[in-house]
Order: C-alpha cells, then sequence, then structure tokens
C-alpha cells in the first residue's frame, strides 16, 4: 500500500472511530501514529477524501466523511422537527445546531423536488423546483426524515 493510500486510510479510521474537531487534534494524532504529514497536505486530503464538519449530539463541530454519510444518512433526532411552506419554500425547522447537518443531507442527496437549502441554526430553508408540489417535497424528505409532518 502505498503512503498516500495507507494516511487516507489511517485518516478514514480516525474519522470514523472518534470525535474529531480540528485539523489540529486529527494532524497530532497522525504524528502519534508516526505518519509524517504537514498541515498543507492534511487539508489536500481532507478535501479529497471530502471531509465535512458537522454538528454531533451535543452540538460540537466534528469531522465526518460524506462519502460514508450520504448514502445512508437518515436524521435520527427529527422529534422536534417540523416543515411549513410558502409558494415554492419550505421551512425546517429543528433542534439548536442541527439546521447544517439536515441542510448537507438534503443537499447530498438526489431529491428532484428540490433545487438547494439555505441553513440557519435550527432553521432549513428549502427551496423547491416548480414543477414540485408540496406532497412530493414531503415524500421525498421521508427518506432522511422518516417521521417529518406525520
Amino acid at each position: 500500500m502505498s503512503n498516500k493510500k495507507y494516511r487516507f486510510q489511517v485518516i478514514k479510521d480516525l474519522i470514523i472511530n472518534q470525535e474529531i474537531s480540528s485539523q489540529d487534534e486529527l494532524l497530532k494524532k497522525l504524528i502519534d501514529l508516526d505518519i509524517t504529514i504537514t498541515q498543507a497536505t492534511l487539508s489536500r486530503d481532507l478535501r479529497e477524501l471530502k471531509v465535512s464538519k458537522v454538528p454531533n449530539s451535543s452540538g460540537q463541530y466534528i469531522y465526518r466523511l460524506t462519502e460514508n454519510t450520504v448514502p445512508t444518512a437518515t436524521v435520527t433526532h427529527n422529534e422536534n422537527m417540523s416543515l411549513v411552506f410558502s409558494q415554492n419554500m419550505g421551512v425546517i425547522k429543528t433542534k439548536p445546531g442541527y439546521a447544517n447537518r439536515i441542510a448537507f443531507e438534503i443537499d447530498n442527496t438526489y431529491f428532484t423536488t428540490i433545487l438547494g437549502t439555505i441553513a440557519g441554526d435550527d432553521t432549513v430553508l428549502i427551496i423547491m423546483k416548480e414543477e414540485s408540489s408540496r406532497e412530493e417535497v414531503i415524500n421525498e424528505l421521508r427518506r432522511i426524515i422518516p417521521n417529518i409532518n406525520k
């Protein structure tokens, strides 16, 4: 295995198995494992691995692999979520700190009815495609938010 492939595998393992909140923290863990790497190389590696920061259950932002999150995505903290519509927009209200994660999941899941999202702390604005109905949007969102508006 090449150095880069090995380094990528170690980075993935660390991110999957631990809650790492900064590049500095990740860099120290890699150095502890005798992997010599610069901050600039680590930044490039994270970008290439499609790593993003998402809130954990306590609202702290941690690294997660995008490619691992998207195919199996289900938003599990949806008991306090609501969705309301106005023309071709929808607004999801959720717990503080969760909106970015939800918007990320929506933007990275293929929905035929949604153009995109904008997230705040506890609010996600959904822009619907003109030809989409509210019912279609709700049905698609249930793929990742099973109990929305039930």
